[in-house]
């Protein structure tokens, strides 16, 4: 790996959008030949404050601005409270992309279910984008997401817009709790699988949630017949090199920076500290 890979690249924020009362969403110029692809990470940084390892919202070219990435950031610490305080303009460090590139020519005339929990939309997003961008090379997509409220659904202008397109799309939400107004579904993300017929022999699953979603969906999936290998997750993991060099991303002697995050069922099913 070039010594380059490790230095932070100075890139300028085009857009800082509230998204929540606790999430901002970044638009950020890419910088020169990177080229990630749906389920790698950056590392973010702030010169003398901190780093910290982020998903990507949309990928450059790929739905997004010319040359842009996004990435949805939430505010839980030092460095993410600094981070969304910035503006169009300011300039933000990233080194990456890092984690495994997953060929995602092993999914095409597959169906693909999205499994996403709360700020796992985030880093779905790129994957239902880039399946939207090549739409002939898939089959049926299903979206389902979940949040503990109306008001902690991410990206909703996007939601609404994918469940109008009429090219079998199909978008299924739901919420822990809600107060007057909601007239969608109450429940927990597994209770949309209800009804939900799946072809297991041409069915791929993606999830990223809490782990207690996994351990609940993974269940279910298996149960409706999809195969292991055809189950993928994005575990989360502190990362701080990217490299497999400082081994703190590693889960029961794997690397997740390098291995992953994201990982079919079928590899990581022995792991204990999965789910």
């Amino acid at each position: 790996m070039p010594q380059a890979s490790m230095i932070p690249q100075p890139v300028r924020i085009r857009s800082a959008t509230p998204h929540t009362s606790r999430d901002v969403h970044f638009v950020v110029e890419a910088p020169k030949g990177f080229a990630p692809e749906p389920g790698q990470f950056v590392m973010v940084s702030l010169p003398g404050i901190g780093e910290a390892p982020f998903s990507l919202a949309a990928l450059p070219g790929e739905g997004t601005s010319d040359g842009c990435f996004e990435m949805l950031i939430r505010r839980i610490g030092r460095l993410t409270n600094l981070i969304t305080r910035l503006k169009a303009d300011d300039l933000l460090y990233v080194r990456g992309p890092y984690g495994r590139r997953v060929e995602w020519g092993q999914f095409e005339e597959q169906n693909l279910v999205l499994l996403a929990g709360g700020l796992g939309l985030a880093p779905l997003r790129s994957f239902v984008r880039r399946a939207l961008g090549r739409r002939d090379q898939f089959g049926r997509i299903d979206l389902l997401v979940g949040a503990r409220s109306p008001d902690e659904l991410l990206f909703r202008t996007d939601l609404l817009a994918w469940a109008a397109r009429g090219d079998d799309v199909h978008v299924h939400l739901t919420v822990d709790a809600a107060r007057e107004g909601w007239d969608g579904r109450i429940g927990v993300i597994t209770s949309l699988l209800d009804g939900l017929a799946l072809d297991s022999a041409r069915t791929v699953a993606f999830l990223c949630g809490p782990p207690v979603m996994y351990r609940h969906c993974l269940r279910r999936l298996l149960a409706m017949g999809l195969y292991e290998h055809n189950v993928w997750l994005t575990l989360e993991r502190r990362m701080k090199c990217g490299l497999g060099l400082c081994g703190n991303c590693q889960m029961d002697g794997h690397y997740l920076c390098c291995e992953g995050p994201l990982v079919s069922w079928r590899e990581v099913r022995g792991l204990r500290e999965v789910v």
